[in-house]
This record gives structure tokens, sequence and C-alpha cells, in this order.
């Protein structure tokens, strides 16, 4: 990793900073101990300086890596001692915060990215595993194969993470005895405990939840917009499926736009944490709906988004998403006028999996979704929209629900003339039914209940 030139500067800048009036020095070793020690952790960044002293008027050199695409930016600067941080010894980076290090991964990053006597960019002489690999596990998400070869190449750098990419995927496989999985989940915690807050590094902060799936990121749920960028290098490696924005502020979807691992994500889902009301608004609705970047989503949620029609007739006019086969609009104010707009969308009709539960539809929009020639939905929830027995008799004669699974029509005011309606059609009768919460008598009651 070292050139002669990167080894010349070095000894000349150890020089410099170690001859101010420093109390505390730094070695070469020590400097290239710390680049070492930031590859094989696959932090963002790292720092180490060379102690601290009483005499706060004294200086220690100061040594910060930052991880880039191509290789680390080491930078060398001395700072007085005491609460030692990188910003005493590179002015760039002031407003560091010494209680969470996860919020300073982007000031390091614009760091790194400026050119400075006092800092050098070192280009990568040991590859880490070919960036192929984790190219083929993005575009084949679901194929082990990519993923056990990447596993290899961990495991021969000495890399816990490898054993966890393969712990993880023969866990997935169906047909395990139950002491080779129990052996299996044992060590799957292990690891975990171990090094998930390396892997997962400033992801680890409260601000932002993770979890894994056959060794990988598999989702993301946001708390804080700001903390999740601060870990986009981690995330960049990372093939990410789904991403849940519950935030207390509404979400600036052009920044969220700007992400390039967002190619990967097949899930968005936008809801309002309990207690805040935070809607996606007009004007961040607009540039979802306009984006060209979000093709390869299958999945697309909003929960207490204040969408109404108008959002609903907004998103049946895109076709920023084709690919939909879930689609949920919840906790809003959509009326039979939006679900017109949306029935008139191709991918409406393509759906799998709907969820439309405490709008305002009423029965008038109950009869608009009987009419839709949905091709292959399979689970349609309707919870919480005063559909009423008009509405449950609408459904029940659709002849466009037979692939239907299940049927959530909870809380709706059904009757028994609903419900008897819905359990004698033909075209429901593979489907389960759930009409909890509805006045429809014990005798309905444990007939629903028998369908399963």
């Amino acid at each position: 990793m070292w050139t002669k030139d990167d080894e010349a500067w070095l000894e000349a800048r150890l020089r410099e900073v170690n001859g101010r009036r420093t109390a505390r020095t730094l070695t070469a070793d020590r400097v290239r101990g710390a680049v070492e020690a930031l590859l094989e952790q696959r932090a963002p960044f790292l720092f180490v300086h060379g102690g601290d002293v009483a005499d706060g008027r004294q200086h220690t050199s100061l040594c910060l890596c930052v991880a880039t695409e191509g290789g680390v930016v080491v930078g060398l600067g001395t700072a007085r001692t005491g609460m030692t941080s990188p910003d005493r010894a590179f002015a760039d980076l002031r407003g560091w915060d010494p209680w969470t290090p996860s919020t300073n991964a982007v000031r390091c990053e614009q760091w790194a990215n400026r050119r400075a006597p006092d800092r050098r960019r070192l280009a990568f002489e040991r590859p880490a595993p070919s960036t192929s690999l984790l190219d083929a596990i993005c575009s084949a998400p679901d194929d082990d194969g990519p993923r056990l070869v990447y596993a290899d190449a961990l495991m021969e750098q000495g890399d816990p993470r490898g054993e966890f990419i393969a712990v993880q995927c023969e866990l997935g496989h169906a047909g395990l005895d139950q002491a080779r999985r129990l052996e299996l989940e044992a060590r799957q915690v292990s690891l975990l405990s171990q090094h998930g807050a390396r892997w997962l590094g400033p992801l680890a902060a409260d601000a932002v939840t993770a979890s894994f799936t056959r060794g990988f990121l598999d989702a993301v749920t946001v708390l804080d917009l700001d903390s999740l960028e601060a870990a986009l290098p981690t995330l960049a490696r990372e093939p990410v499926r789904a991403v849940v924005f519950a935030t207390r502020r509404r979400v600036d979807v052009s920044r969220v736009l700007s992400w390039p691992w967002l190619s990967t994500v097949r899930s968005l889902d936008f809801r309002g944490p309990r207690g805040a009301l935070v809607p996606l608004g007009r004007e961040g609705l607009a540039t979802l709906v306009s984006t060209r970047k979000l093709r390869g989503l299958t999945a697309l949620s909003f929960s207490g988004q204040m969408l109404g029609d108008e959002g609903a007739a907004r998103l049946a006019a895109s076709d920023a998403f084709p690919g939909l086969t879930d689609f949920a609009l919840t906790s809003d104010t959509v009326t039979s006028a939006g679900v017109e707009a949306l029935a008139k969308a191709r991918w409406f009709q393509a759906l799998g999996r709907l969820s439309l539960a405490d709008n305002e539809l009423g029965p008038d929009g109950a009869e608009v979704l009987a009419q839709v020639r949905f091709k292959r939905l399979e689970r349609l929830a309707l919870s919480a929209n005063r559909v009423g027995n008009d509405g449950a008799v609408a459904l029940a004669r659709s002849p466009h629900l037979a692939a239907l699974e299940s049927l959530w029509l909870s809380s709706n005011r059904v009757g028994p003339t609903g419900a008897e309606a819905l359990l004698a059609a033909k075209t429901l009768a593979k489907a389960r039914l759930v009409l909890d919460g509805n006045p429809i008598g014990a005798r309905l009651k444990e007939l629903v209940a028998a369908r399963g």
C-alpha cells in the first residue's frame, strides 16, 4: 500500500508534526498500524494520537485515517492535549461531536475529498474482495452463490464477516436438523455480539436500526436522516433491500434520491411515528413520483402521510414504479375518488398485495375496487373504511378477486347481510375472511372462524 513517495511524505510530515513543542509523538509504525486497523475494522474513519499530558500548553501528534472508495486518506497534524479530537488538528473539521462519533462520518468524508499538504491519499495495494462479487450479490439477491464466494474471500483474509455470511446462508436452508440449526443460531448470536457494532459502523447509533439477512444488511429503519447519511459509506457496500422512514421530521426526498446505493432497494415505507404528524407533503410526493431511480421497487407503502385523493391520483399517473407487487396507502383520507384514480393505473391492476386500511372509502370505494380487473391480487386489506353491507356485497359479487387468499374487513360496519354474501361467494371460497369488529352475530362469527 505504501509507495516510496508515500513513505517520503510520511517521514517528512512526522518530522514536522513531532517537532512542534510536541509532548507526545507518533511513529511511522503507529501510523501504518492505524491504516491497517481501519481496513480490518471496515469503519468509515479512525484516529490515533500520541497521548494526553497534564500541561494543556503542549501538543500531541494526531493521525486521522478515512476510508474512501479507492483507498485511505491519511492526515497528520498536532492538537493540544486534553479531550483530543481531529477538529483540534484540522481546522476544516470544526463541529466535531465527541459524544456521538457516528455523526462525524460525513465531515470526515468531506475532509478526505479536500486536497491539502497535511493529508495524503493512499491506494489499496492489497485489494479487498472484488467489487464484482458485491455487484453480483446485488444483481442476484436471492442467489446464495455469490454470497458464499464472497464469504470464502473474507475468510481467507481472516475476516469473521465471512463466517457470518456462511452461517446465515446455511440457516436459510430448509431441512436443517434441529441440532445443526441450534448450533448455527448460537454461532450467529456470538458473531453478532462480537462484531455487529463494527459491521454496522454509524448504523449502530440509536437513530437508525438495521438487520442482517444471509450475511448482509437487508432492512434499515431510519429515525433520523442525518444519522443515516453518516452511514452512507457502510450502506454502499451492502445490498439493502428495504428502507423504512419513521422520522419525526419531514423526509427530504431529493436528498434520499441522491443516495447511490438506493438502486438495490426494493421496498420503501414512509410512516409517521406515533404522536408525530410529519407528512411527506406535496413537494416530497411530486419528487418521488417523477424519479426514474426507483423503477426496481416492488413494494411501496405510505402510512399517515396525508396524501388524500390528490396524492392517490399523483401516484396513479406516475410510471416511476412499474414493477410494484405490494402497495399500501393507509391511515389517510382516501375516498372512492382516490380509488377511481388508482384503478386506472396498470401497476395497480397488477398488484399482488394491497392495503387501503383506515381510510374513507365507504361502500362506493368498495364498489370501485370490485370492478378493478386485478390480475393476481392475493391479499386485500380494507379494515376501518366503513364499507358496510353494500360494500361487502359488492366485493362478494366481484369476478376479479378469485386469486384472493385473504380479505381483511375488520371494523367496517358489516352486518349479517354482508357477511353472508362474503361467505357464499364462490370467488372467495378459498380466501381467509377477517371480519373482527363487525356486528355479524355469534353464528356467522363461528362460520367465518371455520374458514381459517
